[in-house]
């Protein structure tokens, strides 16, 4: 993928990220406060941008949004990759997962 191409498929995403980000806040904070895993300082700085600023943000060339967990055991909860014995109580492990993801704590503000 060209580097033009890849920076504007950056600039979108953040973009897209920011403006859910808001949204989500705006109508709940609590509740996006879990959701994004972000501090309540931040929350409360995207809930204030302007469009403009938005677009400005979103146009840096770096990610604004991350993989929330590097933990192998999360992902092969989330991905139901496990034995067929496992398989079997799916619904258990979705909570499971959910639990060990509301335990992490929120990114730093």
């Amino acid at each position: 993928m060209p580097t033009e191409q890849l920076s504007n498929e950056i600039r979108e995403l953040n973009l897209s990220y920011l403006m859910l980000a808001q949204t989500m806040i705006r109508s709940d904070k609590a509740q996006a406060l879990f959701r994004l895993g972000l501090s309540e300082d931040v929350c409360d700085l995207i809930a204030a941008m302007s469009p403009q600023q938005l677009l400005r943000v979103a146009s840096r060339n770096l990610m604004l949004c991350a993989m929330r967990f590097d933990d192998s055991l999360v992902w092969n909860l989330l991905t139901e990759r496990h034995s067929p014995r496992q398989a079997a109580d799916s619904t258990a492990s979705r909570l499971h997962a959910s639990v060990l993801m509301a335990g992490r704590a929120p990114a730093a503000a």
